[in-house]
């Protein structure tokens, strides 16, 4: 029998990631909700997956995308609030709002995708997904529900490893921004095994897992590795703490947000895990410096 799974927020590095890995699956048949009509075209070429494109997000939309599905997958997030998307839509409400249609539309399962550490709640952005987390795993039900919570990821075509190999590629000195923070970098290839693996078997009930690759780094030794590995004649400064708000805060005034005040307070908490659940999937995780070595 053919499963339905319904995908939000599907067109970014992970979510693409994911539908072309259930995409291979004949027997799955994809729903990727979305708004955004510049990123569809890759998926037209899988006969699998149907696109839902819609000018808002909303209830009758959602409900329309949902009715049906075996499973029900959500990325949808932001780093940075404007007018129009803010913290507590896209990451709390939104996503209360499809768990209950799952709920009243018989779905299986509903993974979603939240952020660890975020129950430090140091930033807003890390509160609004906390208050997700704590809303979806208190509702009682035949639902199962899936709350993963990874560091931050890694593989072609991210906006973390690349980003930063091309500007020390470009400039000859580089200062880092709250080198001291820790992060436990996991492959895309990893995140998307487990995501597939969730989507297959039922072994969990409705719980958390919290996500990172085979070891931590701080910040600073990220792009060090980037540039001890690749050979990049790049000089690298670790940036005074005292510098830091100032440095922002410079950035806040230009059009287009790199890095924000509250980027900066959730920078303050280490991303990394104490309990990798990670292995509760896969024996082996992918090595950081072995993808680096392939850029």
């Amino acid at each position: 029998m053919t499963q339905i799974i319904t995908i939000f927020g599907g067109t970014g590095f992970v979510g693409s990631k994911i539908i072309f890995k259930l995409a291979n699956n004949s027997k799955y048949r994809i729903r990727l909700v979305t708004r955004d009509s510049k990123k569809i075209s890759k998926f037209k070429v899988l006969p699998n997956v149907d696109i839902y494109l819609f000018d808002q997000l909303s209830k009758s939309n959602f409900k329309k995308a949902i009715s049906g599905s075996h499973v029900v997958i959500n990325l949808m997030g932001i780093l940075h609030e404007d007018k129009i998307n803010k913290f507590d839509i896209i990451h709390a409400q939104f996503p209360k709002l499809i768990q209950n249609l799952c709920i009243d539309l018989n779905v299986r399962k509903l993974i979603h995708f939240s952020a660890l550490k975020s129950e430090t709640r140091a930033s807003q952005y890390l509160s609004s997904k906390n208050h997700a987390e704590i809303n979806l795993l208190n509702r009682k039900g035949s639902l199962r529900t899936y709350v993963l919570k990874p560091s931050i990821i890694f593989g072609d075509g991210d906006n973390f490893i690349n980003l930063f190999y091309k500007l020390i590629k470009i400039f000859p000195i580089f200062s880092i921004i709250s080198y001291q923070s820790r992060f436990q970098p996991i492959s895309v290839d990893d995140v998307t095994e487990i995501v597939k693996l969730l989507v297959k078997k039922n072994r969990f009930q409705t719980r958390s897992f919290d996500l990172g690759g085979e070891r931590d780094y701080s910040f600073y030794e990220i792009v060090d590795l980037i540039k001890k590995t690749k050979n990049i004649n790049c000089i690298l400064i670790k940036l005074p703490y005292f510098l830091n708000k100032i440095v922002v805060a410079m950035f806040g005034l230009m059009p287009v947000k790199i890095i924000t005040k509250d980027n900066l307070k959730s920078l303050s908490i280490p991303n990394t895990c104490s309990v990798n659940h990670a292995y509760e999937f896969l024996t082996s995780l992918k090595s950081l410096k072995e993808h680096i070595t392939k850029l």
